[in-house]
């Protein structure tokens, strides 16, 4: 599928930009993209999206980072937004969008990890009454980069059955939904870590959240909006009226231990 192939198998964090300065036409097919009625998850959530330039590095190292580090780029994406039930699965959902439309452009990205939003709010002097939610640099990558890429789950590791303790049947898998779940397993989440699972039914998919101790409160949401963007971004690509991702709780007992956690369904 193009879009899997081509999109979101070509996203590959980055951790070292070089400083050139992205188009200014690419940053408006951005906006235009956040601008778009699709882009997001929650249709009620106001959000924004700011730019700010490489002098953002300084006022935001010391509350955001990746594993303690503030990566220095020539761009950073923020995105604010009201402070509702899902907006953190929200804000992931469409800050994973402009990350692989980022990816589509050429143009790489790294997801920084919030560590104190009231004092990022305040280093970048946001007069707004929405919360920040999402940090990403952004900007072109630097020849000598040489990192590698993250290990990712597998398919039999990230499927279960239509309960959680039900082998997957794989006679389910119609070549776009292998597909769309490859791109759930493919996504990026906190120290890589991909706490969750995807419970597969005949007619629903559901996302379910692990224990770990490792992911805070934010990214552990913002992981599971990560996810539920890559499934649905594939699926989109195929049947632009696909269902989109809900809330409401599933159809029947999907058998969860104690420590797991129901997080969205989606109708295949």
């Amino acid at each position: 599928m193009k879009y899997y192939e081509e999109i979101v198998k070509n996203r590959h964090s980055c951790r070292k930009f070089d400083e050139r300065r992205v188009e200014t036409e690419k940053l408006e097919a951005v906006v235009a993209y956040h601008n778009d009625e699709e882009s997001d998850l929650v249709d009620e959530i106001v959000t924004e999206l700011r730019f700010y330039d490489e002098s953002a590095f300084d006022r935001l190292k010391d509350s955001v980072g990746y594993n303690g580090i503030c990566i220095k780029a020539p761009h950073y994406a923020v995105l604010f937004s009201e402070n509702k039930d899902h907006y953190l699965e929200n804000a992931g959902y469409i800050i994973q969008g402009i990350t692989l439309k980022l990816t589509e452009l050429g143009i790489s990205a790294c997801w920084l990890t919030i560590n104190d939003e009231h004092a990022a709010k305040d280093a970048l002097d946001a007069e707004t009454d929405l919360v920040l939610a999402c940090v990403l640099a952004f900007g072109y990558r630097a020849e000598d980069n040489d990192e590698k890429n993250a290990p990712k789950i597998s398919l039999d590791e990230l499927c279960l059955g239509k309960d959680f303790k039900t082998e997957v049947n794989t006679d389910y898998f119609y070549h776009e939904l292998e597909d769309c779940l490859r791109a759930v397993a493919h996504a990026q989440s906190f120290q890589n870590l991909q706490p969750y699972r995807m419970l597969v039914d005949v007619d629903t998919v559901y996302l379910v959240g692990l224990p770990t101790e490792m992911t805070n409160h934010y990214d552990e949401h913002l992981n599971y909006g990560i996810a539920m963007f890559n499934f649905y971004s594939v699926m989109w690509a195929v049947r632009p009226s696909a269902p989109r991702w809900s809330f409401e709780a599933p159809e029947h007992d999907l058998k969860l231990p104690d420590d797991v956690k129901y997080v969205a369904k989606c109708k295949i």
